[in-house]
């Protein structure tokens, strides 16, 4: 009875440490993953041209590949389970052999498999188009991935079907399918749960929307009207526009999504005989082959372009970040030098009054006994008085001056706030040796009197989804510290910026220089606000402040200062790769206003 007992509350503990929701999870992207595979290739199916039964493109392998890549390895088996207990139904449901159907059904999973496995390994995840190199990549990836896997399906389709075309044929129509079926369908799916993960402004999301469905509306005019001059040179005049708009105003979501639409425009006017695709006189093969040359260069090229404009505009954006971190500096550095001006009167004044204050007392006693000074006496109480204002006065202007730091201060601290507020919604992925590049060529116009050389070592493979924004601040400020506030104070000094990943989800970026280096006494302070190292060189002022409460607060890392006198300093900064999701303040314009 007790060993009874202890089984079932063995088992009960077991059931208990089962986690539910992601139980729950698995099975609804399993389902999910299976049915869109089911229907796209139901969909490819009905659209195979007669009477050879060709297919111009099998857009069920973009739905496992571009879900695979889009969610990561945790995707990983929901996908897999999904594309095989599809592929099965699919070609039992098509009166297939059982054998051939679990044959093609593994090699449509581990084409899936291995596309991604290659986008993860030299791209890293999470993976966006908005860079020509990934845009590339992909197509890649397609490649290898659909070359291997029609290895499998062309001895299939020879083992269990006893097909009599050539061996070269059958490979060359299962890759050329399932290749343009990734590179169609899988950039849609990704960029839509990129843009899931960054919400678009709405304005992008409207305008964006408004040019799709116009580009639709043009593609079912081409498709409906058997016009043979709308059906022919109508479609190629009529879609550059849109397409053009869509890829220099869009997110590449849109011209992901205009290149799908494009691509079943042409699948469709092949299947039925519409237009060139359809011609009639034209075999098959050569139809074929024409609407997946179109498709191939309709989609590659809205990606491309996509992919550019993106680059430009993320350029531009971060120059615009550089040159107003750049005038922030320049006007903390002006600022720090009217307060130590301040504080200098005020302690002359200081200085001055005290022995002269002694003097009249001196002098006051004497008028007792020597009348004849009292003239030189009253003359010395007048001096007196005006040093005593003009010390007043210095302390109320060294006074109006720390004040007026203070307001500085509160001034940068409201505009690092506007400017991160902005980046908010700029959340992205970027790759950081080309940014942390474009960050030194625009600070550099301003180091040339110090004539300080600065370094890289990046790899080129760190890509961080994160903000560009806060981080060319952080480097900028350390650059300046470094070089402007006396760090380095030789011509000819050096400067080391080096990156490399820090386990699977982080990277350490180290700022180094060959500097006087910073004493261990007050190492402990640079990072406080309007910390001044007056006695020593150098001055950290808010620079080190700023870096920071950037570094810990938006980017969601850590910093750290090693220094050694005479030995230089290197600053070290931990980042995720993934940088926590800020939530937009509600009253940005409210403290801009004030």
């Amino acid at each position: 009875m007790l060993q009874n007992l202890r089984q079932q509350a063995r088992h009960r503990v077991r059931f208990a440490d089962i986690d539910l929701t992601r139980c729950v999870d698995f099975v609804g992207l399993t389902v999910t993953v299976g049915l869109a595979y089911f229907l796209a290739a139901r969909l490819s199916l009905a659209l195979l041209t007669q009477p050879e039964g060709v297919a111009v493109f099998w857009p069920a392998a973009g739905v496992a590949a571009g879900v695979l890549i889009a969610l990561g390895t945790r995707a990983r088996w929901p996908v897999v389970i999904g594309t095989m207990a599809a592929t099965i139904a699919a070609n039992l449901f098509g009166d297939r052999n059982l054998w051939s159907a679990v044959l093609f059904a593994v090699c449509n999973a581990g084409e899936a498999v291995l596309a991604a496995w290659f986008i993860d390994k030299y791209f890293g995840s999470p993976f966006r188009l908005g860079r020509l190199a990934n845009v590339l990549g992909l197509v890649a990836a397609a490649v290898i991935g659909a070359a291997l896997a029609a290895v499998g399906g062309t001895l299939g389709i020879r083992l269990f079907h006893n097909a009599s075309a050539p061996l070269f044929a059958t490979w060359q129509h299962w890759f050329a399918s399932d290749a343009l079926g990734i590179i169609t369908v899988a950039p849609l799916l990704i960029e839509l749960a990129a843009s899931a993960r960054d919400r678009l402004p709405r304005t992008e999301l409207i305008e964006g929307v408004l040019a799709v469905v116009a580009l639709a509306v043009i593609c079912g005019l081409a498709i409906f009207q058997r016009w043979e001059l709308l059906a022919t040179v109508g479609p190629v005049a009529l879609l550059f526009a849109p397409m053009l708009w869509l890829a220099a105003r869009g997110r590449p979501v849109f011209a992901a999504a205009a290149a799908f639409i494009v691509s079943l425009s042409i699948v469709w006017t092949t299947t039925f005989g519409i237009g060139y695709f359809g011609n009639p006189g034209l075999s098959v093969a050569e139809r074929v082959l024409a609407a997946q040359i179109s498709i191939l260069l309709v989609t590659i090229g809205a990606l491309i372009l996509a992919a550019l404009f993106a680059e430009m505009q993320d350029k531009r954006r971060l120059t615009e970040i550089a040159l107003q971190a750049s005038e922030t500096q320049r006007y903390l550095i002006e600022t720090e030098r009217l307060a130590a001006l301040g504080g200098l009167v005020a302690a002359v004044a200081h200085e001055i009054n005290t022995p002269v204050g002694t003097s009249l007392t001196v002098a006051s006693a004497l008028a007792r006994r020597c009348a004849a000074f009292a003239d030189e006496i009253a003359s010395g109480q007048v001096r007196r008085s005006l040093l005593t204002e003009f010390a007043d006065d210095s302390r109320d202007a060294a006074s109006q001056l720390v004040a007026n730091l203070q307001r500085a201060g509160d001034l940068i601290q409201s505009f690092k706030q506007v400017a991160v507020d902005r980046s908010l919604a700029d959340q992205r992925s970027f790759d950081l040796k080309v940014v942390t590049e474009q960050i030194v060529t625009s600070v550099r116009p301003g180091l040339k009197r110090s004539r300080v050389s600065i370094a890289l070592d990046i790899p080129p493979d760190i890509e961080l989804d994160s903000y560009p924004g806060p981080y060319g601040q952080v480097l900028t400020n350390l650059i300046f510290n470094s070089v402007t506030h006396g760090f380095i104070d030789r011509p000819g000094g050096h400067v080391l910026i080096k990156a490399r990943r820090s386990g699977i989800d982080q990277v350490e970026i180290t700022f180094s220089d060959d500097g006087n280096g910073i004493p261990e006494d007050i190492q402990r302070h640079v990072f406080d606000p309007f910390f001044t190292t007056k006695r020593v060189q150098g001055n950290t002022g808010l620079g080190l402040y700023i870096v920071h409460n950037l570094v810990t607060q938006q980017l969601g890392g850590t910093v750290t200062l090693v220094s050694a006198p005479g030995k230089g300093t290197t600053f070290s900064m931990r980042l995720p790769l993934v940088a926590p999701r800020q939530a937009e303040p509600a009253d940005a314009a409210a403290r801009v206003g004030s």
